[in-house]
């Protein structure tokens, strides 16, 4: 069987981790296809049944992305004989006579929280994904031969944006690692805080600004270290950069877990806290519901009203909320990529 992996769009961040670990999947387990992989870079190498094409020019503009996805694409994937496509890109390539499956793994268009505007310059170009190219992506979603998505929530809300049939949509988790063995034994403090994250307006750092400064005339100690290298300045708030990742579960044993993100796919930093047994106040959206499930130390606050999220922290800070020392457990370390597969080459078949 000859299949075609489509992720010419993965170049940085959490798009580019799925791309390697679907490579390295394949590579490790996967003897009897060949596998075809698009990308637009050195990210990945060949092996003898693993061909890699590069086509960095598709990737220079999304212009150039959508004549490949609507004209160009299926010229190629018809060169190389597949049986199949696979794309981890969110969009299918249409026109061609083989079935697709998609990974549908960006949630922007699909989330009701946040309605981004045009006319707001800083909020322009996440308005242009949501409502320009989240167009495309509901398209790819109605023709898609199968879906296959993180989260319960994102396989109910494509159902409804889409109007598409759920059972062509496959409910697959991410690989979730068991991190018990990164808890650190140190003295868990009631005013140490903790945001992992990047700068993307969704991540919503703001919140946490507007939180400490509602606090500001309180005088309280206490101290919330997020991993970008600069923000808004608040005595409260540490700017810490990219750390590492035992680091990163250090400040998890050692305090509680702010995540104000309001748009997430699945929302990893809750899973690892969740382990490490930290308090964690999130965002009250569907994906934080759903990854903490019935954890006993989740506390939620709307993630437009940082005066909620004042209130966790002060009741965290004066021992009102206490941790409750549980810890999520997870049991099993498979690696789901694996039915990833098998979801492609029983698709074949059928």
């Amino acid at each position: 069987m000859r299949i075609v992996v489509n992720d010419i769009a993965a170049s940085s961040g959490g798009v580019l981790t799925v791309l390697k670990d679907f490579y390295q999947y394949v590579k490790e387990n996967d003897k009897e296809n060949e596998w075809f992989f698009l990308v637009s870079d050195d990210y990945i190498e060949p092996t003898e049944n693993i061909h890699v094409i590069k086509l960095p020019e598709i990737k220079k503009s999304y212009i150039k992305r959508l004549k490949f996805d609507f004209l160009t694409g299926k010229k190629l994937i018809k060169s190389l004989n597949a049986d199949y496509v696979f794309s981890l890109q969110n969009t299918l390539v249409h026109g061609v006579d083989v079935p697709q499956t998609v990974y549908q793994h960006q949630p922007l268009p699909f989330q009701d929280v946040k309605n981004y505007s045009f006319f707001k310059k800083d909020e322009r170009k996440m308005a242009v994904y949501q409502h320009l190219i989240g167009k495309t992506i509901f398209l790819s979603a109605k023709k898609a031969d199968k879906l296959i998505v993180q989260t319960e929530w994102m396989r109910e809300a494509i159902v409804r944006k889409c109007s598409v049939n759920a059972d062509k949509i496959v409910k697959i988790a991410p690989n979730i690692e068991n991190s018990e063995s990164l808890r650190v034994d140190v003295e868990r403090k009631n005013n140490a805080f903790f945001y992992p994250t990047s700068a993307m307006p969704y991540k919503n750092i703001v919140c946490i600004y507007e939180a400490c400064k509602i606090l500001e005339d309180k005088n309280y100690d206490f101290k919330v270290k997020v991993t970008v290298p600069e923000g808004q300045a608040q005595k409260n708030i540490e700017y810490i950069g990219q750390i590492p990742r035992p680091e990163v579960f250090a400040n998890l044993c050692e305090g509680s877990l702010i995540f104000p993100s309001y748009i997430e796919t699945f929302g990893y930093p809750l899973i690892e806290a969740a382990q490490m047994g930290a308090i964690v106040l999130a965002a009250d959206c569907s994906y934080a519901h759903e990854v903490l499930g019935d954890y006993e130390n989740a506390y939620y606050f709307d993630p437009f009203k940082p005066e909620e999220l004042a209130g966790l922290i002060e009741k965290v800070i004066s021992g009102e909320i206490q941790n409750r020392n549980v810890f999520k457990k997870v049991d099993s370390c498979e690696n789901t990529w694996e039915k990833v597969v098998a979801e492609i080459i029983s698709a074949k078949k059928g």
